[in-house]
Formats: C-alpha cells, structure tokens, sequence
C-alpha cells in the first residue's frame, strides 16, 4: 500500500509534536518550517518528553516555503498560529488535488469558513490538541503535559478520511478521538482557552497555576468560562457545568503553565486575539448573545499587547 503523504505547514510546538507522533511504515511526514529549516534539515527536531526523555523526529522532507512543494499531499496540516497576517489560506491552492484533505489543527472558534469557501470541493477536517507543549529552541520543543487530540469532519458528520487520519497516530502514544460534532468541541476547548490565555498576558507572564492561585482572578475565570457556556448555548451547543468544574480542576492539577499566548507575547509575536476572542465575540452579536466578560477580555488584551 501506498505511504499517505502528509505535509505539516508550521512547524512550532503543535505542528512539531504531532507530525513526529504520525510517523509509521503508513505515512511520509513533510514539513515547511520557515524559521529554522536548516536546524531540522541537520539534527532533526529534538523533543523533551514529559517524562525528561528525549528523541529526534526526521521528517522525510523540510521545506521553508509552501511555494518549493511541486506535489499534492493527501492531507495538508496546518498548524500555524491563526493570525489576519497569515496567507497559508491562498498560498495552499497548487498544493490542493482531487484527494486532497485539509486538516486544521489550530486555536479559535469558526476558523474553518474560509477554507471552506475557497476549497468547497475538499474535505476539511478541525482538529484539536489538548497538550502543555512550547517550543524552547530552534527544532527544540518540549512536551510537559497531555497531548490528546479530538478531530472531526467541518462542519460535522462522520466520514471516512477522518477515521483515517486518526488511525495515523494508533501506533503513538496519542489518544485521537473521532468527533461528529466538532464545534460543540472548539466550544468546549474554548472554555479553557479564553480565560487563560489571555489573562496570563494581561497578568504579564503568569502560569496557569498563578492565575488559579489568586481568588479573584480565579472568580473572574469562571465568570469568562460562563461566557462562553453561553455563547455555546446560543450556537445549539449546551455545555454543562461540569465541563467549567472539570477544566478548572485539571488545570489545577496540572504541572504549571504559560500558555502558548503568553510565550507569543513574551517574544514579541503577533498573539491569536481575534480567533480566540474576537470570533466569539463576532459570533455573540450575530446571536444577540450577551458576552460581556469576553468583550472585557479583548478591550483588556488589546491594550496589553
């Protein structure tokens, strides 16, 4: 049988640790890596494991720009941050043939639109990863903590190429869970991700833990997680309480973290605002949802970063 061809389009801490959790006898793992191709061409990617172990990850080819691949892979990954800066969404075209799949393994809510309006003939799959993982060094990233994926077919429904891609990572130490309901999933994801990360900018650099730590801000995470519930709700999704209470006890539970946002606004990055907050609070005035947390929230990181 034919190796799947999948190519990885952004190469930080996600796109690193997935694509090297994919690779079988089934599959051959491209890449494009735009700030540090070189390192990985040399050494491969270098993880630290949760566990303080380490390994090498070669994929089989790296490019450092989607513009040098003359094929057409069977599943292109995106794993960039999702930033109005970016032009993956157009410069994938050449690269998008017949049995072609894009997976979209990405922060935000209803990020998935424009693809589906410029591919309407491609098959997307959303993806999302629940891990503690940053990228420390070039072809360096460590993985602290977690690291289960949930996919589904966008908007929803079951559907073979996503069962398959998800077979992709059996041989792994990665749960994929198969979703028919993918948005009830990124609502669900949501509820982590918009509290804490952008509190830990506007905390200026604290971890998960910190802000958990003090009574108040840990009032005002709920009060942000209430929000979403809501706006959920308003979408056709109902999330329960017990979703808020399970977020927050594992978080407390779990080793200490600065959220991938925090490390973007450490370095001086373009952070994710507008697919985590501002497309939920676009969404919230198409349903006449009342989030006036998140609307806080965006005022708050806006003047921060």
């Amino acid at each position: 049988m034919k190796p799947k061809n999948i190519l990885f389009i952004g190469m930080g801490a996600i796109g690193s640790l997935y694509a090297s959790k994919c690779v079988s006898n089934t599959v051959e793992i491209s890449c494009v890596a735009r700030s540090d191709k070189d390192e990985i061409q040399k050494q491969g990617i270098r993880i630290i494991h949760p566990n303080n172990d380490e390994s090498i990850f070669y994929p089989k080819e790296v490019f450092s720009s989607i513009l040098d691949i003359n094929n057409q892979p069977d599943y292109v990954v995106i794993s960039t941050k999702v930033l109005a800066t970016q032009t993956v969404l157009h410069d994938i075209k050449p690269l998008i043939g017949k049995q072609t799949c894009i997976v979209l393994l990405q922060n935000g809510i209803h990020i998935e639109s424009d693809y589906q309006q410029a591919y309407p003939e491609t098959p997307i799959i959303s993806a999302l990863a629940f891990v503690c993982v940053a990228k420390i060094a070039p072809a360096t990233i460590h993985h602290q903590d977690y690291g289960r994926l949930v996919i589904g077919h966008y908007p929803h429904g079951s559907y073979d190429h996503v069962t398959t891609f998800a077979s992709l990572f059996a041989e792994s130490d990665i749960i994929c869970k198969v979703s028919e309901s993918i948005q009830l999933e990124r609502y669900k994801k949501l509820i982590w991700n918009a509290p804490f990360n952008p509190l830990s900018v506007i905390y200026k650099g604290k971890t998960t833990q910190e802000l958990l730590a003090d009574k108040v801000v840990k009032e005002r995470i709920i009060a942000i997680m209430k929000d979403v519930q809501r706006l959920a709700a308003s979408d056709g999704y109902e999330i329960g309480d017990d979703i808020i209470k399970k977020n927050i006890d594992e978080t407390q539970t779990m080793k200490p973290y600065k959220t991938s946002m925090c490390l973007d606004w450490e370095a001086g990055r373009d952070i994710e605002k507008d697919a985590i907050l501002g497309n939920a609070i676009q969404r919230a005035r198409i349903n006449h949802c009342d989030v006036p947390e998140l609307r806080l929230l965006y005022d708050e990181l806006s003047m921060n970063s």
